[in-house]
Order: structure tokens, then C-alpha cells, then sequence
């Protein structure tokens, strides 16, 4: 297959997608190396990423907005190249292509619309439909995920597909001793914390969050570290952690390399993540993978995800997310059972498995 994968998103995004687009590429490689694969950029920053590999060409689309690049340059590169599939990680796909279209659809947006600016929910609504339309598949990160899509979108089954997404590789290598030190001293960890991670938006439930830390900290006398950066009504959710009575036992090193992302977690007390809904929950497999307990929603596809491997609160109930968290903290039978609980179940959520099962999805598209 001639595979032209969309990386637009790399210019202008952080966080999960930027993590899952790179190692699903690097997982390609290793699972499909007969494949030919084109990696469209929207900046020459990213020219040379993966020059090393003969089956990969690198191209650049300069477009004065995204609608440009992915409707008009996008379709007219694929028809020159020859494609054989269009797949983008995330959100988009051109709406007219002689070229067979895929893509990942979360359904955040459609779960939970009231979270989202006015401004996302008009181009949800308006070209979501349209783009799975114009799609042969469309992958979605999770079975729970799939449901929600079908239920709010109304996406054809038949074309509706599930990938469970996955863990970076880096993870599942404990970090020495020396580079967990090194990391405490780079973003001045406290001894003891509990760990957040996560882009900060009305999804992730921040408030109460930090209501329910607040709760146990002073049975337990622990911090706790955000890490992530903040997306849309941010402010809203800091100036609220900076006036509330447990603001000095809050610590915001801001955004950590990925790299060093092992040694937070294999530092933590336990991951926090409460959330009002994630269409996967990638870090309860990078919790899972560096034994970290996890604490997490019952709601969305977080329970997908962490099975009997995590404690699961209700994010709309402060008290029981209190519970969940002074539970695992307190309890060390519970935590190392959930850790051994958590390194048996990520070995499912590794990116060659994702990257297998991505490319059998568009080999069956190009069945059609």
C-alpha cells in the first residue's frame, strides 16, 4: 500500500495526539515495513523526522489555513502520488478524494458538547458528519468510544472500527535510579505527591479535582504535581487552584518531556484522574506501564481502559473521588495489587498491536 498519513496537527497541537501520531508512525515501520509511506507536514521544521527510512517520503504543504491544506492540497498531492489511503490520527479528512479516506474520531465533542466553545461545537456538528461520510472507516480509540459515535454521529457500524490506542515504548523501561533524581531536581518534585496529568479543560474535571485532593491532604501530607498545559477556560481552573485553601500543596512544573514522563510517574503516589469523560485515557497506560496506582472516572472509556486495574470514582461526586484516592493512598495491599494488576494489562496497549490492527483497517477499507 502507497499510505498517506496527515501530520498537519503537529504544528499547532501538544499533548496525546502529537505522542500517538509518532509512535503509531514508528509502529508502522516495524509492523507494515513492505508498505511506502508519505508524511505531509504543514512546516519544514518537521522535514527530516524520519529521513532515515527508505519506504518513507516527506512532503510539505504550505496552506494559508487548515481548511486550504486539507481540502485542496492534501486531495491534489494523494492523486499525484498515487495514494492508495488517506489517514489522518486526527479529526479531518479531505471530503472529496478519488483516494480511500480514514481517520480517528474521538467523541468528546459530541458526549459532552456543553464543554467545548460555541465556536467547536458549530464545526463539529457541521463537518464531522460529513467528513465520516466521506470516509471508509473511521477508527475509534476505544469499543465505548464506537458506541458513543455511532449513538451521537450516527456513523454506519459497518464503517465504524475500534483500535484500542496505546503506550509509548519508553514506558514500559523503568528509569535508574539516577534519572529519577534528575528529573525530581528538573521540575522540583516533592517528595511524596499525587500526579495529574492532562491538557486542563472543563473535560478533565479540575475543580473538583482539586476539591477531593483537598479532602485527604492532611491525613496524608502529600502534594499535588499538574502536569500538562492549559487548552480552553484554563484560567478558570487556575485562578480557582490558586485561591483555594489547599493552594500551597499544589505544584505546576507545566509541560514535561515525554521522555522524562516515566520518572514522574515512577514517582508518584498514585495518578489522579478523574475526568469527565476521555475517549481513551492514555495516561492510565503510562500509569499502568511505570507501576503507578491509578485512580480514575467510571465514566467514558476510562473503565475500558484500566479494567480491575484501577480504583474507579464518579468525577460528578466529590466525596467518592475523595474516597477512591484516600483509599489507594492508605491502603498498600490494594496499591501493589493494582500495580501488578496494571503492568499485566498494558502489555495490551502497545503500539504495535495499534499499528497492526491500523493497517489491517486499511487494507480491509481498500476491499470495498
Amino acid at each position: 500500500m502507497k499510505i498517506g498519513v496527515m501530520l498537519r496537527h503537529l504544528s499547532d497541537t501538544l499533548g496525546g495526539v502529537v505522542g500517538y501520531s509518532h509512535n503509531l508512525i514508528q509502529g508502522f515501520l516495524r509492523q507494515g515495513p513492505e508498505h511506502e509511506y508519505h508524511l505531509f507536514y504543514a512546516d519544514r521544521e518537521r522535514m527530516g523526522s524520519y529521513g532515515q527510512y527508505g519506504n518513507v517520503t516527506e512532503h510539505v504543504l504550505s496552506a494559508s489555513n487548515k481548511f486550504v491544506w486539507d481540502q485542496w492540497l492534501m486531495p491534489r498531492a494523494a492523486k499525484r502520488l498515487g495514494l492508495d489511503i488517506i489517514f489522518n490520527p486526527k479529526l479531518s479528512v479531505p471530503l472529496i478524494s478519488s483516494v480511500k479516506r480514514v481517520f480517528v474520531l474521538r467523541p468528546e465533542q459530541f458526549t459532552q458538547p456543553e464543554l467545548f466553545p460555541w465556536t467547536d461545537r458549530r464545526y463539529f456538528k457541521f463537518f464531522i458528519p460529513r467528513y465520516c461520510r466521506a470516509s471508509a472507516r473511521v477508527i475509534a480509540p476505544t469499543e465505548q468510544a464506537r458506541q458513543d459515535i455511532i449513538r451521537y454521529v450516527g456513523v454506519e457500524p459497518e464503517r465504524m472500527v475500534t483500535v484500542h490506542e496505546a503506550c509509548g515504548e519508553h514506558f514500559f523501561n523503568p528509569p535508574a535510579e539516577d534519572e529519577a533524581r534528575r528529573v525530581r531536581e528538573k521540575y522540583d518534585l516533592p517528595e511524596r505527591f499525587v500526579l495529574f496529568v492532562g491538557a486542563l479543560t472543563p473535560l478533565k474535571n479540575f475543580e473538583r479535582l482539586v476539591e477531593a485532593f483537598a479532602r485527604v491532604q492532611p491525613r496524608h501530607g502529600l502534594k499535588l504535581v499538574v502536569v500538562g498545559f492549559g487548552r480552553w477556560k484554563f484560567e478558570q481552573d487556575m485562578a480557582f487552584a490558586k485561591k483555594h485553601s489547599v493552594a500551597a500543596h499544589l505544584h505546576f512544573p507545566g509541560f514535561v518531556d515525554d521522555e522524562d514522563l516515566p520518572a514522574v510517574y515512577r514517582l508518584a503516589a498514585c495518578l489522579f484522574f478523574p475526568s469527565i469523560y476521555e475517549g481513551f485515557g492514555i495516561p492510565i497506560c503510562e500509569a499502568h506501564a511505570t507501576g503507578c496506582p491509578v485512580v480514575t472516572t467510571k465514566r467514558g472509556c476510562c473503565p475500558e481502559v484500566a479494567g480491575d486495574a484501577a480504583e474507579l470514582v464518579d468525577p460528578y461526586d466529590v466525596s467518592d473521588m475523595a474516597r477512591g484516592l484516600d483509599l489507594v493512598l492508605s491502603d498498600p495491599d490494594l496499591r501493589n495489587r493494582m500495580v501488578n494488576l496494571g503492568r499485566e494489562r498494558v502489555q495490551h496497549f502497545r503500539f504495535d498491536r495499534c499499528a497492526r490492527e491500523t493497517l489491517e483497517v486499511f487494507s480491509s477499507a481498500l476491499e470495498d
